[in-house]
């Protein structure tokens, strides 16, 4: 039987024991209760920027532009100089202005052609008709757009649909008024070997031209002179001239006689034989023969 003693110790440790527990569980609330207060976390949605939604705005237009479709010409499509050219483009949102130029750099500031497209009726299809556009031979760039301030956009902006090219050919009419005209053609021919010598020495030719050009080029009188003894004889001119005869006619052309010709009349009292030299410079090819003559004196006419 355990005693009184023992049953009081281990009564009183036990209390002890309870106590501590119960002091530690008050010190921790304690603790919990002492702490500073730590607000929640909360989101705050931040306001979107104006200029956010307008770059945005911004490229989804230049978006549309390139999906604005158009229809014709096609790009690399050739007509005519002088033909009008329609244009055309299609938008479900916008008016479309048409712009032609001679480069692209230039489709901002147009020098050929621009205006706004007429909207079909019924339809989305905006046409331009231009006549400036086919002027000229050549190749001309083109295109379309339209102008809006998107939102939240202090100004309009300009989108413009891709570049395309148009490329005009000379008409049929000017195809054939350009064509290479066939080279002209012409040569020319002594008529008669008998030239009369005027009175003042000048000896008269008379040449005719056949082909398609006018005959053109000089004449140059010669005679040989005797040679001395052991030496050649020598060439003289005693008369030149140039000539111009028109295709399919005939004309005198004059020689003028230098003064070693006119002593050479006057020595065989106006009567020589000499050698004629055509030189023909055009049409081309140029051509040069010689012919034998006889120069023979005119009587004077007496009054």
């Amino acid at each position: 039987m355990v005693d009184r003693t023992t049953r009081k110790r281990s009564f009183g440790v036990s209390m002890r024991r309870s106590s501590v527990g119960w002091l530690a569980a008050v010190g921790a609330l304690a603790c919990v209760m002492t702490l500073p207060a730590i607000p929640a976390q909360a989101y705050e949605a931040k306001e979107v920027q104006p200029f956010v939604i307008c770059s945005a705005e911004i490229r989804s237009n230049e978006l549309l532009a390139q999906d604005v479709s158009l229809p014709g010409p096609a790009n690399g499509a050739t007509v005519p100089a002088g033909t009008p050219v329609t244009f055309s483009g299609e938008s479900s949102r916008r008016a479309l202005t048409f712009s032609v130029a001679s480069s692209p750099a230039l489709l901002s500031s147009p020098d050929i052609d621009s205006g706004l497209g007429s909207l079909q009726p019924g339809t989305s299809l905006y046409t331009f008709t231009s006549t400036k556009a086919t002027a000229t031979p050549r190749t001309v760039y083109w295109a379309a757009s339209f102008t809006l301030t998107p939102k939240d956009c202090e100004g309009p902006s300009t989108f413009t649909t891709p570049v395309c090219t148009l490329m005009v050919l000379p008409s049929p009419t000017e195809e054939v008024a350009t064509k290479k005209k066939p080279a002209a053609t012409g040569s020319v021919s002594l008529d008669g070997s008998t030239l009369p010598v005027q009175s003042n020495g000048e000896a008269q030719a008379r040449l005719a031209c056949t082909g398609t050009g006018t005959c053109t080029g000089k004449l140059l009188l010669t005679v040989k002179g005797r040679g001395q003894k052991g030496k050649k004889s020598r060439t003289h001119t005693i008369a030149t001239g140039s000539f111009s005869v028109p295709a399919g006619k005939a004309a005198t052309i004059e020689l003028k006689p230098s003064a070693a010709g006119r002593a050479l009349l006057r020595a065989t009292h106006g009567r020589l034989i000499a050698r004629l030299t055509v030189l023909k410079s055009s049409p081309v090819p140029s051509q040069t023969h010689t012919e034998s003559v006889r120069l023979v004196q005119q009587m004077a006419v007496s009054r």
